[in-house]
């Protein structure tokens, strides 16, 4: 069968399957299996291929991350960390705004994932915001556009997820990781004052004496114990990242014990919630792989490959922003789990022969792919936020503009200034 004919079989299946609603994750291992009995493979190649990223020992550490961060959900110690933040910040102009982009960040050491930092922050911040008369499709925007730093900040998914599908170093990936999530912080920290500024969105009208700022921020300091010991431990060659999940979720179950937040009904919704989450992460994962079997069957790699050569030749910084157009249309419609998969392995192998860093490359992947997020017509981030504020998508659409462009604007500085995601690594002697 020809490539061009294999190409169709995999689009055309593909789209049909999603017009008639079928969830993306079968509708791109639907189209992948159909692709490859098409060209007459076995079903056991595609059992193989299924099967494939699941033979590296790390990708447990997606469950146990995400394990880690359910905790801190379903007991409501994520409350700590708002309610650290009020009084120092709460009061200032665009305060609360900023305290979504802070605790976000934070939140994102705890939790790794954007989804869940926006579900957790649109209930939690939200109605005050609105109440505090921030408008409340401003105030769905902002939390969304805050929703990646949940990535952004490790340990984080995507990194894991990245790291067994190029080779590189996983603990170095989360440093290059935390660079992109540090400067997202700046950048959104700018942008929300300047917006705040001309909209006169003020702060909380509350009035914290010294006691309870001093009782709130002690409440909270334990919890940092834990991305501490994490990370600290990983760079310290104490233990794998892996064993780092397994060692995160054992600290904060202590911790959720130590503040009374555990009975029987929130452990078993803890395990069943992560459970869930890793499981449609690891479905997505397995889909991507049927898919890469496909593209590279078909000749799309090889096509793909080819195209970046060639416009590299002319320039590697077209070639970089030719990936990140890429990368901005696709992560529109595809989870950005299923882009480092697919994609991720054949930039790095094309682009490095010209002198990109690799970790470079894989930069752009993170913070690319997750502005997909907050970009309608599907981006998640602002379904989630739109849900839970009872606000109209439409709103939420115009609002967001100047928070995408400040991520594209962020994402070509990293392509056009590579050493702003990798200075950090290299000051801490990772070999990148």
């Amino acid at each position: 069968m020809s490539t061009g004919l294999l190409a169709l079989i995999f689009f055309v299946s593909f789209f049909a399957l999603l017009f008639f609603g079928t969830p993306i994750t079968y509708a791109l291992g639907g189209a992948g299996t159909l692709a490859m009995l098409a060209a007459g493979m076995k079903m056991s190649l595609v059992i193989k291929s299924v099967l494939s990223g699941f033979s590296s020992f790390t990708m447990l550490a997606i469950f146990l991350f995400t394990l880690m961060g359910v905790i801190y959900q379903k007991t409501g110690l994520a409350g700590l960390l708002v309610d650290a933040l009020k009084p120092s910040i709460g009061k200032r102009r665009g305060g609360l705004a900023l305290i979504a982009v802070y605790a976000s960040a934070i939140f994102g050491a705890l939790t790794g994932s954007a989804n869940a930092t926006c579900a957790t922050f649109s209930k939690m911040l939200g109605p005050e915001m609105i109440d505090n008369g921030y408008p409340d499709d401003w105030t769905a925007a902002t939390i969304a556009a805050c929703a990646p730093l949940g990535q952004l900040i490790p340990p984080s998914v995507t990194c894991i997820v990245l790291g067994v599908a190029t080779g590189l170093s996983i603990g170095s990936l989360f440093i290059v990781d935390l660079s992109i999530g540090l400067l997202t912080v700046v950048f959104l920290t700018v942008a929300i004052i300047v917006m705040s500024i001309r909209n006169g969105f003020g702060g909380s009208d509350r009035i914290y004496t010294a006691k309870e700022r001093r009782e709130a921020f002690l409440r909270f300091l334990p919890l940092i114990s834990v991305p501490v010991i994490v990370i600290g431990g990983m760079y310290g060659g104490i233990f794998t990242a892996t064993e780092a999940g397994a060692i995160g979720s054992a600290a904060s179950f202590i911790l959720a014990l130590c503040y009374r937040r555990l009975n029987l009904k929130t452990v078993y919704e803890i395990f069943a919630d992560a459970g869930k989450t890793a499981a449609t992460v690891l479905l997505l994962c397995a889909s991507s792989y049927v898919i890469s079997y496909v593209m590279s069957m078909s000749g799309m790699t090889k096509f793909f490959v080819s195209m970046l050569t060639g416009i590299c030749d002319m320039s590697p910084l077209l070639g970089m922003l030719f990936l990140l157009a890429v990368l901005l249309v696709m992560g529109c419609f595809i989870d950005l789990i299923v882009l480092c998969i697919i994609l991720a392995p054949t930039a790095v192998t094309a682009l490095t022969p010209f002198g990109i860093n690799p970790y470079a490359i894989c930069a752009i992947f993170l913070i690319g792919n997750l502005i997909g997020i907050i970009t309608p017509p599907v981006g998640v981030a602002l379904f989630i936020s739109s849900s839970s504020l009872k606000v109209k998508m439409e709103a939420i659409s115009k609002q967001v503009i100047p928070y995408i462009i400040v991520y594209i604007i962020l994402t070509i500085l990293l392509i056009v200034f590579p050493d702003l995601s990798l200075l950090l690594p290299r000051l801490m002697g990772l070999d990148v």
